[in-house]
């Protein structure tokens, strides 16, 4: 596994080379040079490095690499990259695909798949891919990928797909008691940088949805599911969910000028420099006033007040 690890490292450290190569002037590359920049090749003989240079040649040709090599009058071999042929055709996803590569993108920019990320984006920039990041927007995403534990996703799915039903503790706000659900379930979704399970709840004998941050302690049962198919596609089964579900609230949040105006201007600003939120959406309130933080603060109602503490608390540990 190591030396097929090596292997792949050093075929696309000498790809990116020798495409950069072709970017910035179209020179060609000589083995000197390649055993001299490229890792992969330094610690080896020059026959062992002549050897493995000219299978790694063949093996990104067969890969569909276009490549192009010319011997000179000195017998010396060298090669390029034709990039004008190397670009990819355009790439069309479903709805659906382009759900999934958000999703792996948001895990990609967190912990050890953030570092790999990072990794990648420095071999492309060597590869001549240029991005400027100096005028990049700053912003703190409140995101309930962030916050999941990466065992309750492999636990959720691992039972999905065993299909066996399953219970958990659900706490509907950061104050409330955990209550105990039995569920069969039917699979996961995401919707506006939230994730929810969609199942079948066998208490209330109805499709339920659950917010997955306010899932805990995952048990697989060893009886298998009996509601295995969902009455709806799982969006629209989670879309009205929701929309039945809202809860609305009054609000009093100390906003700044010229700060947060998605919550100012869905309020008024009283004369004492307060601004009063009449019938809103709870979660959006408490999402949005925690992105703004430490600017915006809410004061009124307290149970708003203690999920955004609760939501800013998780982004910080």
């Amino acid at each position: 596994m190591v030396k097929q690890m090596e292997a792949v490292t050093r075929l696309t450290n000498l790809a990116f080379a020798l495409l950069d190569a072709d970017r910035n002037g179209g020179r060609m590359l000589t083995p000197a040079w390649i055993r001299d920049h490229v890792d992969g090749y330094q610690d080896l003989s020059r026959e062992a490095f002549l050897t493995k240079l000219r299978r790694d040649i063949d093996t990104l040709a067969r890969a569909g690499v276009p490549l192009e090599s010319a011997t000179g009058t000195d017998g010396v071999t060298t090669y390029r990259l034709l990039s004008d042929q190397y670009d990819l055709p355009e790439v069309n996803f479903t709805a659906e695909e382009a759900a999934v590569l958000g999703l792996a993108g948001e895990m990609g920019r967190s912990s050890e798949l953030g570092a790999f990320a990072r990794s990648g984006w420095t071999k492309l920039a060597a590869a001549g891919v240029r991005r400027d990041l100096s005028q990049a927007p700053v912003f703190t995403t409140v995101n309930d990928l962030h916050r999941l534990p990466p065992t309750l996703l492999k636990d959720l799915l691992t039972i999905i797909r065993q299909g066996l039903r399953m219970s958990f503790d659900y706490v509907a706000t950061p104050t409330a008691d955990p209550v105990r659900r039995v569920m069969d379930p039917w699979g996961l979704v995401t919707l506006h940088d939230r994730l929810y399970l969609a199942g079948h709840d066998i208490d209330r004998d109805q499709p339920r949805v659950f917010r997955l941050r306010r899932i805990r302690n995952v048990k697989a049962s060893r009886t298998p599911a009996t509601h295995t198919e969902p009455p709806a596609d799982l969006q629209r089964i989670v879309e009205d969910s929701l929309r039945a579900g809202r809860v609305r609230v009054d609000a009093v949040l100390t906003i700044p000028e010229g700060t947060a105006l998605e919550l100012a201007e869905a309020g008024t600003r009283r004369t004492d420099g307060l601004v009063e939120l009449v019938d809103v959406d709870r979660d959006w309130l408490a999402r949005t006033a925690a992105g703004f933080a430490p600017a915006v603060i809410v004061h009124e109602p307290a149970d708003v007040r203690a999920e955004v503490i609760a939501l800013l608390e998780e982004v910080a540990r």
